[in-house]
Order: C-alpha cells, then sequence, then structure tokens
C-alpha cells in the first residue's frame, strides 16, 4: 500500500488526530436538534420551527435606525479597523449611560468588556475559574451556561427554580448547594428557558445569600426590556454588593446575528480585580468584538426605543394564546410566560421528553427542544419559543393537539 493510502486508512479510522473529551462531551440541545429535524424535513415534511430564540427569523426585524447606523459606521466613520479589546470607549460610555437611565445603576467605564455576544461572555468567565470549583446556576438553565463550564472542567451546580411559583428561584435551594468550591451564583432574568421574571423579593434574597458567602453574582439580563408586566429591574440596582451582568442587542434590538453584548462588573471596592483581568486578558487574544457594530451601537443604544411596546405587546399575545392552547390540552400544562420569548411546557404523560419531542417532530413536523437539554429540572419538559404568527401557531398546535389525541 502507497504511504498515502496508508495516511489516508488511519486518517478515516480518527487515529492521526487525539480529540479532547471535554470538546467530544459538548451538547446544545437548541441547535442540536436542527441537524434531525433537517432529516425529517427532506422527506417532505413541512416543518414549524418553535426551537431557537431568533425573532429575525419570523416576523419581527431589526430597527431601521440601528440598520442605517451600521451603513453610517462602516462609510462615513470608515470603523472597520481593530478597536479596543475591551471595547470601543464611546460605546462603553453609552452602555453605563444606559444602564443609568434605565436602572439608576452607577457604574465604572473601564469596567465593561465589549464580547461578541453574551455566549462569548460565558466562555470567557467559565474559562477564568480553576478546574473544580463550582457555579451555581438555575434548573431548567440556558445550555451553554452548562457546556461550557463542563467545557473547562468547572462543575455547574443546578439550583431549583419553582414550577408552581411561577418558576422563581428557590433560595433555600440556592443556600444548601453552596459549598466551599462555590465560586458564584448566576441567574438569568427574565429567564431563558422558562419565560418567568424573577420578583425584586427573590433576587435581592439571592444578592443577600451571594454577601453573606462573599460569592460573585452573575446576572444574565439580555431580555431586560422585555417584561411583559414591567416588573423586571437589574440587579445591580437591587443590592449594593458586587455584580457581573451580562447583557447584548440580540434580544431587545433584534439583531441576534449582529453577535454583540457586554459584561459589566460593579465591584466598588476591587474585590474582584483579579477575575476581571483573568476576563481582560482573554479579550485581547481575540483581539476585539466587530467595530463597525460598537460603533453603530454607540450612536443609537440610547436612543428613544419607540419599538419596543409594540414588540412586547405582540409577545405577550402570543405567549397568553401559547399557553391557553396548552393547557386545554390533556397530557400538557404550561406556566404562562411573563417575559422574554420562552414557554416551558410540561408533559404530563409517561413518555421521556426527547423521545416525545423527537416523536412529535417526525409525526408533525413541530421542532420544540427537549427540555432535558435545560438541566435536571428541565426533564418532562420541552421548550418553545412564542415568536410566531399566531395563524401558523395556531396550525401547529392543533398538530400538537392531534398528536396527543392519537397516543393517548
Amino acid at each position: 500500500m502507497l504511504d498515502t493510502e496508508k495516511n489516508m486508512s488511519a486518517f478515516k479510522e480518527g487515529t492521526l488526530m487525539e480529540l479532547s473529551p471535554n470538546v467530544i462531551n459538548i451538547k446544545y440541545a437548541i441547535r442540536d436538534i436542527v441537524l434531525l429535524a433537517k432529516k425529517v424535513e427532506k422527506q417532505g415534511k413541512k416543518l414549524y420551527y418553535f426551537n431557537i430564540g431568533d425573532p429575525d427569523k419570523f416576523d419581527f426585524d431589526t430597527p431601521d435606525f440601528l440598520k442605517q447606523a451600521l451603513v453610517e459606521a462602516i462609510t462615513k466613520d470608515n470603523a472597520n479597523y481593530y478597536s479596543d479589546s475591551a471595547g470601543d470607549p464611546t460605546l462603553r460610555n453609552e452602555i453605563v449611560k444606559r444602564q443609568k437611565r434605565l436602572w439608576g445603576t452607577d457604574l465604572d467605564p473601564s469596567k465593561v468588556l465589549v464580547t461578541s455576544g453574551v455566549s462569548e461572555a460565558i466562555s470567557f468567565i467559565s474559562a477564568s475559574l480553576k478546574a473544580g470549583t463550582e457555579v451555581l446556576v438555575s434548573s431548567p438553565t440556558y445550555p451553554p451556561y452548562l457546556s461550557y463550564f463542563n467545557y473547562h472542567n468547572v462543575i455547574p451546580v443546578e439550583y431549583n427554580t419553582q414550577e408552581s411559583e411561577n418558576w422563581q428561584p428557590d433560595v433555600e435551594d440556592i443556600r444548601r448547594k453552596i459549598s466551599p468550591k462555590t465560586q458564584a451564583i448566576i441567574i438569568i432574568n427574565p429567564n431563558n428557558p422558562t419565560g418567568a421574571v424573577y420578583s425584586q423579593e427573590v433576587v435581592k434574597k439571592i444578592a443577600d445569600l451571594a454577601g453573606e458567602h462573599n460569592l460573585l453574582l452573575i446576572s444574565d439580563e439580555i431580555y431586560d426590556l422585555l417584561s411583559f408586566e414591567k416588573n423586571f429591574r437589574s440587579t445591580a440596582s437591587i443590592t449594593d454588593i458586587p455584580v457581573l451582568e451580562l447583557n447584548g442587542i440580540s434580544k431587545t434590538l433584534l439583531s441576534p446575528g449582529w453577535r454583540l453584548g457586554w459584561a459589566v462588573l460593579r465591584d466598588e471596592n476591587e474585590i474582584y480585580s483579579e477575575f476581571w483581568e483573568a476576563l481582560a486578558k482573554q479579550s485581547r487574544i481575540r483581539l476585539c468584538a466587530s467595530s463597525p457594530m460598537q460603533v453603530a451601537v454607540s450612536k443609537i443604544i440610547n436612543k428613544e426605543m419607540d419599538y419596543l411596546p409594540a414588540v412586547v405587546e405582540k409577545l405577550k399575545e402570543r405567549a397568553d394564546y401559547f399557553s391557553k392552547r396548552i393547557n386545554e390540552m390533556n397530557g400538557l400544562s404550561v406556566v404562562s410566560p411573563k417575559g422574554a420569548f420562552y414557554a416551558f411546557p410540561r408533559i404530563n404523560k409517561d413518555i421521556d421528553d426527547r423521545s416525545f419531542v423527537l416523536d412529535l417532530l417526525k409525526e408533525t413536523g413541530v421542532l420544540f427542544v427537549f427540555g432535558s437539554g435545560f438541566g435536571e429540572l428541565g426533564k418532562g419538559h420541552f421548550r418553545s419559543v412564542v415568536l410566531p404568527e399566531l395563524p401558523v401557531m395556531r396550525e401547529a398546535l392543533d398538530h400538537v393537539e392531534s398528536f396527543l389525541k392519537a397516543i393517548n
């Protein structure tokens, strides 16, 4: 056999490169299930996509003033250069102004780190912590909080959120799960995947607990302006302990593909200066977030978002319709969402959530995400977006109802 043929044979057998088990074990249910959906679609089945939180895939669109700002950033401002690794200074100042304007918090622009979406910020955080330490994450939770920490051998310890209490966090369960290895408590508010909006009282109790045990409170607030009842408040405006807030433009500015987010550390006594430098070091090795995007967003982030009330109203109408239909079905129930654009129905049947979702997909073309992909408490549930237009949602839910009747 020729050497080339030997090499190709070895390559096919997978012996030329040894892969890290950290990579092999990566799971991301929200996108992994799309691979299966595409196979179903190739068989001629019409698909109804209820799996991914991308408003621009439905009848929502990035505001024109933001699009125009990007055109100007590229053409008039010639913002096609590498920016500061921590972020464009103007944008960092505008982010601080935004938080002051909306929530009354006083933040420091030098403690703002602009990232390629919140996902990159999560990656930076997980890579900064020592292997074997622990971070408390809500369950069910947004999957990257499990995947990134596992990838870096940091242990995500899931604390309970209470379905019977509109998915509010169980503060006493958080207390029970704090150990000498715990580094931080993470909350996602408004919440993905449940659509919950945490009460200020509960957030304050979690903050007090973090302060009592000298833990960093990490608050993912990417859906901050999508609270249906306008009862959301930024975590840093409720407590004076150190808080690392994560946010961005994907959801409230309807621009997920722009991949622009930020982390802001409110740490007046510089307790977490080494941790902050660890994040900054990672920002430097990846050079910078997109410069044109940063310049564009810096110009509009503090403008009047007059499109938002209509967006929130539309989301609430769809969430209410989805919840009503689900709760009328024999075999399903759901807590009505209070924000973001997700719902997390319970499967009240003797079938595991993955099998339910896959069987439903094959039979009807309706694509949800199995709840076990969102952590331990996700088992027996599935996640749905409430983004599709009502006629599409009605048609898809009719299929779900027929499917349930058929398996009774």
